[in-house]
């Protein structure tokens, strides 16, 4: 009888978390990660790594970090290793930021990864002194890894308009049947959905990246949650 009861319990929390859908999250405690990570074989051989902050937006004094930084120039991408999505909401904390300066970093997420084909989405905020935006594209072997812009928003289109310093944001991507919705800090950005059906499943992870020629660039993240929907 106790084996039933523990058969029981098992198949009813499996039905639970099926029915609610699998959560993903790295919070990076104390600068440690939660999730196995991986960088995209196509790019430049940096993983995300965790770092004490004690200014974590999430109080837990850790929070994760990519550089660009083994070729000291081009995009960085890092993806957790959980299981390949579809369906998906994606949650993050971004630090992203400002500068007065022509050339710059760029800070963002990516979703819908596929290692294997070498082709991704991203979004990115893009606070350079010319032509603040923040911005989504599709980046691929395919594309010889130049990114398809598919939409901008720009000053009178961000919620709140365009940050004046550096600081953290809460990005959100909702995908459903190849249809991304954007939210910047809890407000969706404005034209509607946009497709992302070039690629059908896939990893979400961090993306970072200089532009206006060679330069260092760091994306910390924080508040990592995945779930599939």
């Amino acid at each position: 009888m106790k084996i039933l009861y523990i058969l029981f319990s098992i198949f009813f929390s499996y039905s639970i978390a099926c029915s609610q859908g699998v959560v993903f999250k790295d919070n990076f405690p104390n600068g440690k990660p939660e999730l196995n990570w991986s960088f995209f074989p196509h790019f430049n051989l940096d993983n995300i790594e965790g770092f004490n902050d004690s200014e974590a937006p999430d109080g837990d004094n850790g929070i994760g970090i990519l550089k660009n930084a083994n070729a000291g120039g081009f995009a960085s991408l890092s993806y957790a290793v959980t299981k390949v999505v579809s369906n998906f909401t994606l949650e993050v904390m971004i630090y992203c930021p400002v500068t007065e300066n022509d050339r710059g970093p760029l800070s963002g997420i990516a979703f819908l990864i596929d290692p294997i084909k070498g082709s991704f989405y991203r979004i990115v905020c893009d606070f350079k002194r010319v032509y603040p935006n923040i911005n989504i594209a599709y980046v691929g072997i395919d594309t010889k890894n130049y990114p398809v812009y598919l939409r901008f928003w720009r000053e009178k289109e961000i919620p709140k308009g365009l940050p004046k310093e550096s600081k953290w944001q809460k990005v959100i991507v909702n995908v459903k049947d190849g249809l991304a919705t954007i939210y910047w800090n809890g407000v969706q950005l404005p034209g509607g959905q946009i497709p992302v059906d070039r690629i059908k499943a896939g990893f979400a992870g961090v993306y970072t990246n200089f532009v206006g020629g060679l330069g260092k660039a760091t994306t910390k993240i924080d508040g990592f949650l995945l779930k599939e929907e």
